[in-house]
């Protein structure tokens, strides 16, 4: 008997002939939760790549072919599109985390079910109030509105587990959260489409490296904020460097009080780690460290060599409006030229007092003739006509430029910005 959803008859037992029972809960009369193995979900979303071969649609049954046709009313391509890449990052992701590699450090959002056909709900006495129990027909397909990537990810574990370190099981019955959306029709789950997709609001790169606890190189940068302190001229006491550094916007402006955002402070500890190569891997997750490195060793050495720089330039970085210091161009090359001092690097190697020496003669104001072409580019004021330095250039465009500046007898720069003026050239 197909009841409504709003008065559902009472049964006292479960009757397994009437389809697939599934234990959910009400949120409005069109929406529910449940949670089932994906295995089960994935009995009633296929494959959506066979949707995308028009000459696959062919040998599917009815119900499929129609689940076929509304799934691409709805969703996005996957072939040649950037969604079959995630997907296969995605695995990766819940490999990690069904291996146990991520300890409880990972989470996937529920799955959005549209099932345009009908469910048969019953209800259950019990002390608690009733519960709900739907069956689901046997031959039932339904379309995913949205974490169809995610769906895919674990269609291809589940294809080829052992290249992920797992065994089938470990992905047909983990469980998952399903949202199920019933009784609507192909335009308002077009719509959730939409809104679910289309209007987040993604967090800018510092609020997201600040969330991200997995990367090795924000590990390591959280732990200086806890350990360096530095004298701050505003308190007139040493105050640790998380102070210093702001975690939420991503840029700061000349009003803050900060020194740098969490993001520069980061390309420091990677330059750190890697030399003037890890320009490239400012921006990106960082899963391993050089060779010969620990962890422990990485963040005792780069609190030291932190320590020490910020500590002794405290006077420019707190005047960083008038200053390229604390620029985040110089930051990722100050890092760069700290690396010669850290006991995995090769050689030769110099000490942390020839590092401060070698740093001692730098004019650090922000004068376009000691720093353009290297952590900045010459301008002119719209407003006074002045001429002014720009500091617009990114990490990956000005950071070799700085760092050979900074540490290259050899690069006409290493004498310009150390205000032999008119040296570029000579």
């Amino acid at each position: 008997m197909n009841t409504t959803a709003t008065d559902p008859e009472y049964v006292d037992q479960v009757d397994l002939t009437r389809g697939r029972p599934v234990r959910i809960q009400q949120v409005t009369s069109q929406r529910y939760l449940a949670i089932m193995p994906w295995g089960q979900l994935f009995g009633i979303v296929p494959d959506p790549r066979q949707a995308e071969v028009p000459r696959a649609l062919q040998y599917l049954s009815t119900a499929q072919r129609e689940q076929a046709e509304l799934r691409n009313e709805i969703q996005r391509t996957i072939q040649g599109t950037k969604k079959k890449a995630n997907a296969k990052d995605y695995a990766r992701y819940i490999a990690a985390g069904l291996r146990g590699d991520r300890g409880e450090r990972w989470a996937t959002p529920p799955f959005a079910l549209w099932l345009p056909g009908d469910m048969d709900i019953v209800r259950f006495k019990s002390p608690f109030g009733d519960d709900l129990l739907a069956y689901m027909p046997f031959d039932a397909t339904g379309i995913l509105v949205d974490a169809e990537t995610q769906h895919l990810a674990h269609i291809l574990l589940q294809e080829d587990p052992g290249a992920y370190g797992l065994v089938k099981p470990q992905v047909t019955t983990r469980l998952v959260s399903v949202e199920i959306y019933h009784r609507i029709g192909l335009r308002d789950a077009r719509q959730i489409f939409h809104d679910r997709n289309l209007l987040g609001v993604i967090p800018n790169k510092n609020v997201a490296l600040a969330a991200d606890s997995s990367n090795l190189a924000t590990d390591i940068t959280f732990g200086l904020l806890e350990q360096v302190v530095i004298p701050e001229s505003a308190a007139g006491r040493d105050v640790p460097l998380e102070r210093l550094v702001s975690t939420r916007p991503r840029q700061l402006k000349a009003t803050d009080p900060e020194w740098m955002t969490l993001s520069s402070l980061r390309a420091f500890v990677v330059t750190a780690l890697f030399g003037r190569p890890g320009f490239d891997k400012t921006s990106g997750p960082l899963s391993e460290l050089p060779a010969g490195c620990t962890m422990e060793v990485a963040q005792s050495a780069i609190a030291e060599a932190a320590a020490l720089l910020f500590r002794t330039f405290a006077k420019h970085f707190d005047e960083r409006a008038d200053t390229v210091i604390a620029a985040p161009a110089m930051l990722a090359a100050l890092g760069a030229v700290v690396h010669r001092s850290m006991p995995w690097a090769g050689e030769p190697r110099r000490s942390i007092d020839q590092l401060l020496a070698l740093l001692s003669d730098i004019s650090w104001e922000r004068d376009p003739k000691l720093w353009d072409g290297s952590v900045g580019k010459a301008t002119t004021s719209a407003r006074t006509g002045a001429p002014m330095l720009s500091l617009a250039g990114g990490i990956k465009d000005s950071g070799s430029k700085t760092a050979a500046a900074l540490e290259d007898p050899a690069s006409p720069r290493y004498r310009q910005v150390r205000g032999y003026l008119g040296a570029v050239g000579q």
